[in-house]
């Protein structure tokens, strides 16, 4: 939980210094090793996690099947994937809006990860 952590602040940092793109990149990325975690507590382990493989295996395993998460966490990793490739690699500027909501959303999922893992 410490590099979802680091991510989670650096993404509030970035955020407060005007900085959407990065905020969004270190918001997608607090919750993707958050959820990384919360699986192997789990005893569901992999050497490496591709995105959508991590995405999937969170929301069936965590979510729909042990009922550890709410499903209002469903989509914030792939939204967020989306949002963040936008931001890293896309033409156009990320609105502070769009990133306000990642870093909100990143906040929830971490704060629910640790509450579940009691960390």
């Amino acid at each position: 939980m410490e590099k979802a952590a680091r991510a989670l602040s650096a993404a509030r940092i970035l955020l407060n210094a005007d900085n959407p793109e990065g905020a969004c990149n270190r918001a997608y990325y607090a919750m993707f090793q958050a959820a990384q975690v919360a699986l192997e507590q789990e005893g569901i382990r992999r050497p490496a996690w591709s995105h959508p493989s991590l995405q999937a295996t969170f929301t069936t395993e965590l979510i729909h099947r042990r009922k550890r998460y709410a499903a209002m966490f469903r989509d914030y990793l792939s939204a967020a994937l989306v949002v963040r490739q936008a931001a890293d690699y896309g033409w156009t500027g990320m609105s502070h809006k769009i990133a306000q909501r990642q870093v909100r959303r990143a906040t929830l999922f971490v704060t629910a990860v640790r509450e579940v893992l009691n960390v």
